[in-house]
């Protein structure tokens, strides 16, 4: 996938007002037309800077990092303060992240091609992840066809997910938008819950136990 999709009229000014128009108009058109299922929505990031900001927060990793939305903006706003890494096992939307991060010059996001699932990054402060099972249900607006979907590919999915977060350090956070593919996570109890941008924002922080 090609970077020509950085013209003069569709540039961005950093300071400008950000939308998700404006940001999606930076990508091409089959992903901007995904972005309302696949793409963490701005108001959503904000968010999640917002609770961050005020929660000691070291590092964030982004598990299903996609085009890069999350990551890119959410250092924009903490004016690459954080380090901020990005999993995706999608080339060519690691191709498309790396392209808009250059755009952008942010400092401190990584993305890495990698499985969350058989190579979760564990030593983090704060983790996030927008209903990053989704690709394994038999759903419309998928990204593409090349993972399996199957209710037994999602329950084994969700298995190793939920494995993987258990074995956390104490009060690490993880954060989701449209949740993480269950509505109970073992170890962890729910420390935040609201309504934004039409899906569920919520906060859990691994128990001491």
């Amino acid at each position: 996938m090609r970077n020509q999709f950085f013209d003069q009229e569709r540039k961005i000014i950093v300071g400008d007002p950000m939308t998700d128009e404006s940001w999606d108009s930076l990508l091409p058109l089959p992903l901007q037309t995904l972005s309302p299922f696949q793409w963490t929505p701005i108001s959503v990031i904000e968010r999640t800077w917002k609770y961050l900001f005020s929660d000691g927060v070291t590092s964030v990793v982004d598990l299903g990092s996609g085009v890069g939305k999350f990551c890119i903006y959410l250092s924009l706003l903490s004016s690459d303060s954080i380090e901020v890494i990005g999993l995706e096992d999608r080339e060519e939307l690691l191709s498309v992240s790396e392209a808009i991060k250059k755009h952008w010059g942010v400092s401190r996001v990584q993305f890495q091609k990698k499985n969350f699932l058989t190579h979760f990054p564990y030593g983090h402060s704060h983790y996030y992840c927008f209903n990053p099972l989704y690709e394994t249900i038999k759903g419309s607006h998928s990204i593409d066809l090349k993972k399996n979907k199957s209710a037994n590919q999602f329950l084994k999915d969700l298995h190793t997910f939920k494995q993987n977060l258990f074995l956390l350090k104490p009060k690490s956070k993880l954060i989701t938008f449209h949740g993480f593919g269950g509505s109970y996570l073992p170890g962890f109890r729910l420390v935040l819950n609201e309504e934004i941008s039409g899906g569920e924002f919520q906060v859990w922080e691994k128990d001491k136990s």
